[in-house]
């Protein structure tokens, strides 16, 4: 827990540091003097040591990125099941059995629009967004995903699609079971 919080403080000192950078090049622009050679060279100095650490820094830390690796090999995957929805008026439309789903099982999504183009964004019972995509009307838009946590989860539209879109809530309609609760009952 400890890196994702260094991640975010050394973006903010590199955020604030660009930040300042550009402010002092602006204000040196704005006040019409010329910077001599020798007030230069820290400069970018400075810069180029702010390019190297940062791409270090990424390097170190690229396992961080939240790709996850049935992701990054979603066109040769096939999936466990798949999970039809249909979205028209600002509703969605599930599957009459409800959507269970066993933890690590690899779902496919497909999500289709008659109308509009929504949001599909799936949400742990706590609030926080699993993930989402964008259906556009006509076509066919898939997902694919693996839970892993067991929960409830809900369904809301994360495009706005007109005044209507604020009811576009399916609460805790995805049960993502243990293997332990589904042989259990």
């Amino acid at each position: 827990m400890l890196l994702p919080l260094l991640l975010k403080g050394f973006y903010l000192v590199m955020v604030t540091t660009v930040l300042s950078m550009m402010w002092v090049y602006a204000r040196g622009l704005t006040l019409g003097r010329h910077a001599s050679l020798m007030a230069k060279i820290p400069f970018y100095g400075w810069i180029g040591f702010l390019v190297v650490v940062s791409i270090t820094f990424h390097v170190l830390t690229a396992w961080q990125v939240p790709w996850v690796e049935w992701e990054l090999k979603r066109a040769r995957m096939i999936p466990d099941r798949e999970v039809a929805v249909n979205v028209k008026g600002h509703q969605f439309s599930l599957p009459e059995d409800g959507i269970r789903i066993r933890q690590g099982e690899i779902v496919r999504f497909r999500v289709r629009s008659e109308d509009l183009t929504y949001g599909f964004g799936v949400f742990r019972e706590n609030g926080p967004m699993v993930f989402q995509m964008q259906i556009v009307p006509g076509h066919d838009n898939d997902i694919i995903w693996a839970f892993s946590e067991p929960g409830l989860y809900s369904i809301r539209s994360t495009e706005y699609a007109g005044p209507q879109t604020w009811r576009m809530h399916a609460k805790n309609v995805i049960e993502v079971a243990s293997d332990l609760r589904l042989a259990g009952g």
